[in-house]
């Protein structure tokens, strides 16, 4: 009886110890939250989108969130009245954080919560180190954003460039920050959470080497895998790798071939007409031409367009070409898709993509969305100036 007794006991004491650790409590003080809502979600562990929210009461707030058997990263956003005074304001980015099998305490204002402070967990605690050092830059360049809209009166050309600098300037060196914190924490979650995000920042070599290096910690999470997919289609562009092979004619009937192209340094430059940081890279791309096309340097722009029939595509294709007066070699990829697609050739995911070639046929340099300069110092590299 004493024996059946303690199995009990036991048994009870084992379902408190279950129930204990099944959920987790995120609970905290947000100044100016007052009652309005607090949102959090989530992509579980088992990939199922979560979605949570609680009460604001006097600034305070809980919500209780099944644990994890594993790091999931969560978004935490509030619900805080429009305020006509701010004329059009942009919507507030969410604060980012993990969720795990700790509870966790989140402290800040609400009217703020990208700078946001949170408390319970290793991973959380370090991740918030880094958010805490890039906060006055990310709350200044959402200051200069709000400022951009609602400028009443147009910007001078001076004024706009200083202010676009300004936003590029802190862009760059949160980056860095984010780089310099994956480089110096290859076991922590939040290096693979930061590089899930941060795929266009780095040329494809330099992403590929920057996973590599992680620890095995965390790379079988959900968000490790997605790297994982992301590494496996950039690797068959990685500098060293012979192009592949493609022959089209260009847009005055002209055929382009990679055997026609050796011996050349080029640009094979992805874009659509449709795609506006694919045009806003335009200016760049045509500066680098002018600088070194009397020196063998070609670009080959790849255009995918959007229209409903070959003719629709081809006609938005020249207008773009026209109106930014890009006047190198141009291919759009739907004429002759059925015989060769380069671009899915090319595992091009995302426009604009940009794979520098050396004149012995080989990829030096693949960049994504224009958001490094690997492409200028290659070709500074190259022909020394």
């Amino acid at each position: 009886m004493k024996r059946m007794f303690m199995a009990i006991v036991m048994l009870f004491l084992s379902l408190g110890l279950k129930a204990e650790t099944d959920s987790l409590t995120i609970s905290g003080t947000l100044t100016g939250l007052e009652k309005n809502k607090v949102v959090i979600s989530f992509t579980d562990e088992n990939g199922k989108n979560q979605y949570l929210s609680a009460q604001g009461v006097n600034d305070r707030f809980v919500v209780h969130i099944p644990a994890q058997h594993q790091p999931v990263a969560a978004r935490l956003s509030v619900s805080l009245p429009y305020n006509p005074s701010a004329g059009h304001e942009m919507p507030r980015p969410p604060f980012n954080f993990f969720i795990w099998n700790k509870d966790l305490a989140i402290q800040g204002k609400a009217s703020t919560i990208i700078s946001l402070k949170v408390r319970g967990d290793a991973e959380n605690n370090l991740y918030n180190e880094l958010v805490q050092e890039t906060a006055g830059g990310e709350l200044r360049y959402q200051e200069l954003l709000q400022q951009m809209i609602n400028s009443k009166s147009k910007l001078s050309s001076i004024d706009s460039a200083a202010q676009s600098e300004e936003i590029h300037k802190i862009s760059m060196e949160n980056y860095k920050r984010q780089k310099d914190f994956v480089r110096a924490h290859p076991d922590a979650f939040a290096s693979v959470f930061l590089l899930s995000r941060m795929e266009n920042l780095y040329s494809a070599d330099h992403y590929v080497e920057a996973w590599k290096s992680l620890a095995p910690t965390y790379k079988n999470t959900a968000l490790g895998q997605g790297i994982q997919k992301s590494v496996d289609k950039l690797t068959p562009t990685l500098a060293g790798t012979p192009v592949f092979a493609f022959e089209r004619l260009d847009k005055d009937g002209k055929k382009v071939s990679t055997e026609l192209l050796k011996g050349k340094t080029y640009l094979l430059d992805f874009w659509g007409s449709w795609c506006g940081p694919c045009r806003a890279s335009h200016p760049h791309l045509k500066e680098l031409y002018k600088k070194y096309s009397n020196k063998g340097f070609e670009i080959v722009a790849i255009a995918q367009e959007r229209g409903k029939t070959l003719d629709e595509s081809k006609a938005s294709w020249l207008k773009a070409i026209k109106d930014d007066q890009i006047n190198w070699v141009h291919i759009l990829n739907q004429d002759g898709i059925e015989k060769q697609n380069i671009v899915k050739m090319f595992h091009i995911s995302a426009f604009p993509t940009k794979i520098l070639i050396d004149s012995n046929g080989k990829i030096l340099v693949r960049v994504t969305s224009s958001a490094t300069d690997d492409i200028d110092k290659a070709l500074e590299r190259i022909y020394g100036l």
